[in-house]
């Protein structure tokens, strides 16, 4: 493959932004020229968690109990009566059985494979597989489709990219999700390459920055393309969140009353859904 020669642009950049400390390539390759486009689109939710539990229980032990069917179909488990009449729930999912009238719960939802790879892929793209095309997972299009708000990421995956059809597909991989990289229910938890590296002060990092965009307003007209309008997106999203009191205050569990952690759970599967 013939390789491409830096322009001076992006030489200057790549020495520059090094020193900023923002190296959020791998976390938010961020919106691309994209980022901060006005959308028309409006959301009917504000957010959406989606809670992937691989070899997690069976439909009929949580959500969809079949009480009249035979044991060896509805399995060991007793149910529990919810706040809609008539309306049944797994005898584990007592406090939720309180709030069924505020749920939306969706039996009929299934696919159409066999193979649990394939029926993943499904699920988290909204397609069965092709070989001729690789697929955006839904969080990508969100991503694409209503960019950032509030300076943060508009597709967080907690702790790290769940499996390979979370990803972007055919999309650019600036709206891949912005991967934590650490683990919430531990004691050192902290969300990677949010704060500056600790040889740089912020009044460093600022004076930095200021030289970068000398430099950049300098070459801005001389030199046009997609990728290097790409880059300029880039660093000021991630100048954004480094400098963002508020997307740093996002991810810190430590600020959650003891009672909310308690009641999630102290283990890894309620700390990652807090």
């Amino acid at each position: 493959m013939p390789f491409a020669k830096p322009s001076r642009r992006e030489f200057l950049y790549a020495g520059l932004a090094g020193g900023l400390g923002l190296t959020m390539g791998d976390l938010l390759k961020l919106r691309a020229a994209e980022a901060g486009a006005e959308n028309p689109l409006i959301a009917k939710a504000d957010s959406l968690i989606h809670i992937y539990l691989p070899g997690g229980a069976a439909a009929q032990e949580l959500w969809d109990p079949k009480p009249l069917a035979p044991s060896e179909y509805r399995g060991p488990l007793s149910t529990v009566d919810t706040s809609i009449p008539g309306i049944k729930f797994s005898q584990y999912l007592k406090n939720t059985a309180k709030i069924a009238d505020k749920l939306t719960v969706v039996r009929s939802m299934t696919h159409g494979e066999a193979a649990h790879e394939r029926g993943t892929h499904n699920m988290f793209t909204g397609y069965r597989p092709s070989p001729a095309l690789s697929y955006p997972s839904f969080g990508s299009v969100v991503s694409h489709e209503l960019g950032s708000r509030n300076q943060l990421p508009p597709y967080v995956c907690v702790p790290n990219v769940p499996n390979e059809f979370a990803g972007t597909g055919y999309l650019s991989t600036a709206f891949g999700p912005f991967a934590l990289g650490s683990e919430p229910s531990s004691d050192a938890f902290k969300v990677r390459d949010l704060s500056l590296p600790t040889s740089v002060s912020p009044e460093r990092f600022d004076r930095r920055r200021s030289i970068l965009d000398t430099v950049d307003s300098h070459f801005r007209y001389l030199e046009q393309s997609d990728s290097l309008k790409a880059m300029d997106s880039f660093y000021e999203a991630a100048y954004a969140m480094i400098s963002s009191p508020s997307a740093r205050e996002a991810f810190n569990l430590a600020a959650e009353p003891a009672k909310i952690r308690d009641t999630y759970g102290r283990h890894i599967a309620g700390q990652r859904m807090l």
